[in-house]
C-alpha cells in the first residue's frame, strides 16, 4: 500500500485547508446531503480524498465498494458509460438509503455524456449522491453546474505541514526533513499527493530531500540556457525531468520564466515566450495529472511562436 493510500483521510474533519467544504459536510447526514456536489481545484489538493471521506462519514459501517462507487471520467468519458451508470444510480445502497457515486475528473466527459449525466442526476436524487471532481470548471456544462453545490479546493498552504510531519515521524523518516516540509509543499505547488509521493520515493538519508529540491533548480537553470540556444529537444527533456521530480506544472513554468527573463535580449523572443506562457498557465490545471506530454506541447507551441517572430 502506498503512503498516499495509507494516510488518506478517513473523515472530512481530517481534510486540510478546505474549510468551506468541511464546515458544510460536517452538518450533513445521509438523508440531508445535497444530491449533487462539484469539487473544483488543481490536481493533488484532496478532491477525491474528500469524496471518499464524505462517504465514510455518511455511510459509517456500511461504507464499502458497493455503496461508494468511484470512477475516473477521463477513462470512461462517453455516453455509453453514463448509460451503464443510470441503472446503478437508481438502486438503493446496501444498508443505507443512498449510494455515493464519485465521478473523478468530470471535466473530461464529452458533451453528449454530460447531457446524459444531467438526466441521470435528475432521476436518481433519492437513491444516489453524485460527487463530481474537476481540475477546471470551464468544460463542465451550465446544466450540470446549476444542479450542483460547488466547492473550490485550493492548494495546500506551506504552513499546513502537520500531516506530512506525522508521516515522517510514523514512517521513521529522517527528522532532518521536518524543517524542509514547507519548502516541499511550495515545490509541489500545494499538492499533498505529490509531496507524499516524493517523501516515499526518497532514500532515507538526512540530505536526500534537500538534494531533491535543489536538483530541480539545476534542471530549470539548464532548461533556460537551452532555451536561449534554441535547443528545443534538450529544453523538453530538462522540463520533463523537472516535472517528473515532483515539481508542479505551475512551478516548472514559473521557474523557467524567472530564469529565462534576464537571459533574453530579444524583445520579440520575450513576447513569444510570455504569449505561450500565458496560454499554458491557464491549461496547467486542465491537463491530466502525471501526463508529461504537457511539456511537449508547450515547447512545440513556444518554438512555433518564436520562429514566427524571426
Amino acid at each position: 500500500m502506498s503512503l498516499r493510500e495509507k494516510y488518506r483521510p478517513v473523515s472530512v474533519k481530517n481534510l486540510v485547508d478546505q474549510d468551506d467544504f468541511v464546515k458544510a459536510a460536517r452538518s450533513w447526514n445521509i438523508d440531508t446531503c445535497p444530491p449533487n456536489i462539484l469539487l473544483v481545484g488543481p490536481p493533488g489538493v484532496g478532491k477525491t480524498s474528500a469524496a471518499r471521506a464524505l462517504a465514510m462519514d455518511l455511510q459509517g459501517d456500511y461504507f464499502d465498494p458497493s455503496n461508494f462507487i468511484i470512477t475516473n471520467a477521463s477513462d470512461d468519458r462517453g455516453i455509453d458509460y453514463i448509460r451503464e451508470l443510470k441503472s446503478i444510480s437508481k438502486q438503493k445502497g446496501l444498508g443505507v438509503s443512498r449510494r455515493i457515486i464519485c465521478l473523478d475528473e468530470a471535466d473530461s466527459f464529452t458533451a453528449p455524456a454530460q447531457k446524459a449525466l444531467r438526466q441521470v442526476m435528475e432521476e436518481s436524487y433519492k437513491s444516489s449522491i453524485f460527487v463530481l471532481t474537476a481540475n477546471d470548471i470551464g468544460p463542465i456544462h451550465d446544466a450540470i453546474r446549476d444542479r450542483c453545490l460547488t466547492f473550490y479546493f485550493k492548494p495546500i498552504s506551506d504552513t499546513s505541514t502537520s500531516r506530512l510531519e506525522k508521516i515522517v515521524q510514523l514512517e521513521g523518516m529522517p527528522v532532518e526533513w521536518l524543517p524542509m516540509l514547507p519548502n516541499l509543499i511550495r515545490f509541489t505547488n500545494g499538492s499533498y499527493r505529490k509531496a507524499i509521493d516524493i517523501l516515499e520515493g526518497l532514500p532515507r538519508s538526512a540530505e536526500s530531500l534537500r538534494t531533491h529540491l535543489k536538483r530541480d533548480t539545476t534542471y530549470l537553470n539548464k532548461a533556460a540556457l537551452n532555451l536561449m540556444g534554441s535547443n528545443f529537444p534538450m529544453l523538453t527533456a530538462l522540463m520533463t525531468q523537472s516535472l517528473e521530480s515532483g515539481q508542479s506544472r505551475f512551478g516548472v513554468l514559473k521557474g523557467l520564466r524567472y530564469r529565462a527573463k534576464p537571459l533574453m535580449e530579444s524583445e520579440s523572443d520575450w513576447h513569444s515566450f510570455m504569449l505561450t506562457y500565458g496560454e499554458f498557465i491557464l491549461l496547467a490545471t486542465q491537463w491530466p495529472d502525471d501526463d508529461v506530454s504537457f511539456v511537449e506541447y508547450f515547447v512545440a507551441k513556444l518554438r512555433k511562436n518564436m520562429e514566427e517572430n524571426i
